[in-house]
């Protein structure tokens, strides 16, 4: 997993989420550029599926917290096989429109 969080970071980030793998900074978003993953409007990152997720993350028992990194960074969902080719992705534009994870997965079949 790449994220641009600061290295200083990356320990906490994969404890908190559980994370069974490794997560690689990429501060200066390189990888994010390359991949085109763009930085998202206040439209597009608050939209009403975001809006939603997050009330959905609240009823259950969730607490928010305030963000600590650039929540207009749009994210990218990338599977890079073994030999460096590109087998998966996906490019959302609000912050909702994830792919299920079971697509990652196939992807690495």
């Amino acid at each position: 997993m790449v994220t641009f969080a600061t290295p200083d970071r990356l320990a906490a980030y994969r404890a908190r989420l559980r994370l069974p793998f490794d997560v690689v900074a990429d501060t200066d978003r390189v990888l994010y550029g390359l991949v085109g993953a763009e930085r998202g409007t206040n439209r597009e990152v608050w939209s009403p599926g975001t809006i939603r997720m997050y009330l959905r993350l609240v009823r259950a028992g969730r607490k928010l917290r305030r963000p600590t990194e650039d929540i207009h960074q749009l994210g990218a969902d990338v599977v890079i096989g073994r030999a460096g080719a590109l087998r998966f992705l996906s490019l959302p534009t609000t912050p909702d429109a994830r792919p299920p994870i079971s697509e990652l997965i196939a992807a690495l079949d």
